[in-house]
């Protein structure tokens, strides 16, 4: 068989530093696997390194010319990270946040901004490389996972779906060849957790390997509602995956994965930040904002903003279920083939009180004698179909791969706002119905091609043709006239083709250091909002492709102990996919639509720093620094009070042009030492913590303070005693030591004139007891 450069040095440095890494297990990282094949127990690489397959191949992460962040298994269990939330504090560059059960990530400062379907997520999540492709679907729960690679800038020439921001790609583990498993009990409180991870893994019989992983996560609120006494922001969680890996011959093997993931609580809702216009709304407001009914009683927000006041309790109703597989033949030692089959089904019942009060409507002086309802119904239903093949090509130059990608989707989306849409007692103020179904087809190829043993080039490009078909059911009406139907509603269908490239090189001066040079081209598809409303003489709903042209150049040093990395960025978005508000003559006084409206550029750069001090002491530091600007975006403030004043329809919109982007905190620091104490009958102490520090950053394009989060440090830390017999654990962990207060996204909410957003968790603890065999 052929041996590459990339393998034949992995094996060097295996063997120079083999001693030192057998004394260095304060924190074993864990090596990748390729997608789809049996797991093997690993042999350590070095004290720092971590394997990747981001290129499609198994290479050390110094030896991947791209900027690539890895968080391998041992990291997310130190403090029990179980959702893409708390990776943001893991990994530089990447801001998460949700509103209206919507996932945000952003890489980079590109993100996806809309509140309505039919928007892709500029970051791409994948599950062993196969999308996710819906934004709600993407906060699903993370378990039995052996890691997560975060890739950062457009991608296109190397995963299946398309992205404009960067891609996250959760790494399941796999069947061992071996009986293996675990089991672990997690305790903890203020509010009260109960949380179960387990999972078995071998063979049944010659050929055939089996994994079964489930979660059970049962927790109190971190609020409640004051008006129902309720636990609020709580969470009921089951996750289950299975794996049937079929190896027929030693060239031949398939992998079988089904998985389930449910919740049924009450959590995702906003919490109420502040009025939109303190001191103008209604004459009966006071400082708490309490408000008068029409029976006299006082209605108002929550006293504490962990908590809600609202006449109902959010629902938060989610199932979604998928079934893989992944086909891999090695036709010959150079050229191995691989299939990506995949069907996903994802279902929401999403419900809130939108104004976040104990009342049900009222009017107010912006608005005149119309009162306001503010009852927010979303459910969602989603199903999608995959395929992707790929050929691999290694030799002791060459290193491609060629692949084919279909994707055929199907959203419908429910979005009522009214007094009562759960019983549907009163008629709705607002229905934003509607169906997308999405057909995409794409080619793409990458290619390393090592013209000496110090230098290679590298090309890709990719062409993609989407098409996308909008039917809407939309209408909106009033307390006197009651619910009508819009007299025109979309139909239609649109398409759009694209072709991607990049180029890049690699030096390589010796074995030790890395130089590279990447220039590449990102797309997003054209597409519609679910529900956007059909005016006489629009001529169409959509909106063209997002683009992106990226520029980096990177330095990566692995030699013994200490492995670092730093990457430079510059790159250009244009066509931007953005709600661009404008002012309208009649109650809420503006309206919004999605357009091509903005463009903007960004630089920065970003290092990661990992050295093996001591064989106890491990110190692992990165940090990012980011400037994300708009070039060009006008767009009218609906928190403007001229918008409600005489003339209010004819407010000229504001240029955003030097306003930072969404999530785009200016500098980002992580630190995350680990040092293990031996003890003298075998066992050991590992003591931990992981101190992330983000800058300012806005939720807003018009970067107004009130939508916004200050800059904040959040400090987590865990104590882990192990066994001498290295099966039993203990492990005892704290987030948010200092419960800072951090809003992971805001919201105006428009037909209650207030501000809202989310919150990322307060403070929480707990000890997770583990056995492993």
């Amino acid at each position: 068989m052929t041996i590459s450069r990339a393998s034949a040095r992995l094996m060097a440095r295996a063997s120079v530093i083999s001693c030192s890494t057998a004394l260095a297990l304060a924190a074993q990282p864990v090596l990748a696997q390729d997608e789809g094949q049996s797991a093997q127990v690993p042999e350590t690489v070095s004290s720092t390194e971590i394997i990747v397959t981001a290129q499609k191949r198994a290479q050390a992460l110094s030896d991947v010319s791209l900027s690539v962040a890895a968080v391998n298994t041992e990291q997310l269990a130190a403090n029990n990270t179980v959702s893409l939330e708390g990776l943001q504090t893991l990994v530089p560059s990447i801001s998460f946040g949700n509103d209206f059960n919507f996932a945000k990530l952003f890489i980079r400062g590109i993100g996806l901004s809309s509140s309505l379907p039919g928007v892709d997520p500029s970051v791409a999540l994948h599950v062993d490389s196969v999308v996710v492709s819906l934004p709600q679907a993407q906060l699903g729960s993370m378990f039995d996972l052996e890691r997560v690679e975060v890739l950062r800038g457009p991608q296109g020439t190397l995963y299946g779906r398309n992205a404009t921001g960067g891609a996250v790609n959760l790494i399941t583990a796999k069947p061992t060849d071996y009986l293996s498993g675990y089991v672990r009990q997690t305790i903890g409180g203020d509010a009260f957790l109960l949380q179960t991870d387990a999972a078995i893994s071998g063979p049944i019989t010659d050929g055939i390997l089996a994994r079964l992983a489930v979660q059970r996560i049962d927790r109190e609120g971190y609020g409640y509602n004051e008006y129902t006494g309720n636990d609020i922001d709580n969470a009921k969680q089951w996750s289950v995956r299975g794996h049937l890996m079929l190896q027929p011959t030693e060239k031949l093997s398939l992998l079988l994965t089904g998985e389930l993931h449910t919740e049924d609580d009450h959590a995702l809702a906003i919490k109420f930040r502040e009025l939109s216009f303190p001191g103008t709304t209604v004459p009966s407001l006071t400082a708490l904002g309490q408000r008068t009914n029409a029976d006299g009683s006082q209605a108002s927000f929550a006293r504490k903003v962990r908590n809600l006041n609202t006449n109902f309790d959010p629902i938060n109703d989610r199932k979604q279920y998928a079934f893989t597989g992944i086909l891999n033949y090695d036709a010959s030692d150079v050229i191995s083939v691989k299939s990506l089959t995949s069907y996903r089904n994802f279902r929401a019942y999403f419900f809130h009180d939108f104004d976040m009060s104990s009342y049900l409507g009222y009017p107010l002086a912006e608005t005149g004698p119309v009162q306001t309802s503010a009852n927010h119904w979303q459910p969602v239903w989603q199903d999608q179909f995959s395929e992707e093949i790929q050929a691999s090509i290694e030799t002791d130059r060459l290193h491609a791969i060629v692949a084919a990608f279909y994707l055929k989707e199907n959203i419908r989306i429910e979005n009522h706002i009214g007094f009562d849409v759960l019983t549907n007692s009163d008629p709705f103020r607002v229905q934003f119905d509607g169906k997308l179904g999405v057909e995409t087809w794409a080619v793409f190829a990458n290619a390393t091609y090592d013209l000496t043993d110090e230098f290679s080039v590298k090309v890709g490009g990719r062409y993609s043709w989407e098409k996308r078909h909008l039917a809407n059911n939309t209408g909106i009406g009033t307390a006197a006239t009651g619910f009508n139907l819009d007299a025109l509603q979309w139909d239609t269908s649109k398409s759009w083709t694209d072709f991607s490239p990049s180029a890049g090189f690699e030096y390589r001066p010796n074995d030790d250091v890395m130089l590279y040079f990447n220039w590449s081209r990102g797309f997003k598809s054209g597409t519609a909002e679910i529900g956007s409303r059909r005016v006489p003489g629009a001529e169409t709903p959509f909106v063209n492709p997002e683009k992106v042209e990226a520029f980096e150049g990177g330095i990566k040093y692995s030699a013994g102990t200490l492995q670092s990395n730093l990457a430079v960025f510059y790159q250009k978005l244009k066509n931007g996919q953005f709600q661009r508000s404008f002012p309208i003559p009649n109650p809420p006084f503006f309206a919004s639509t999605l357009d091509n409206a903005a463009a903007s550029r960004a630089y920065g750069a970003e290092v990661e720093f990992r050295w093996q001090a001591t064989p106890a002491l491990m110190l692992d530091l990165s940090g990012a620094y980011l400037n994300s600007k708009f070039t060009n975006f006008f767009s009218t403030d609906p928190l403007d009070p001229n918008l409600f004043g005489p003339g209010g329809s004819q407010v000229a919109p504001s240029d955003l042009s030097g306003n930072y982007t969404r999530m785009s905190p200016k500098w980002v620091f992580n630190f995350n030492p680990t040092y293990r104490i031996p003890l003298d009958d075998g066992a050991s102490v590992q003591l931990g913590t992981n101190i992330a520090y983000r800058a300012k950053q806005y939720h807003t394009e018009f970067n107004d303070d009130r939508l916004a989060q200050d800059g904040y440090t959040m400090v987590d830390a865990n104590v882990r005693y192990r066994h001498s017999d290295g099966k039993l654990s203990v492990n005892a962990w704290v987030k948010n030591v200092f419960d800072k207060l951090v809003w992971g996204g805001s919201y105006a909410v428009a037909t209650s004139r207030t501000i809202g957003g989310t919150l990322m968790p307060p403070r929480t603890y707990g000890v997770t007891v583990g056995y492993e065999f």
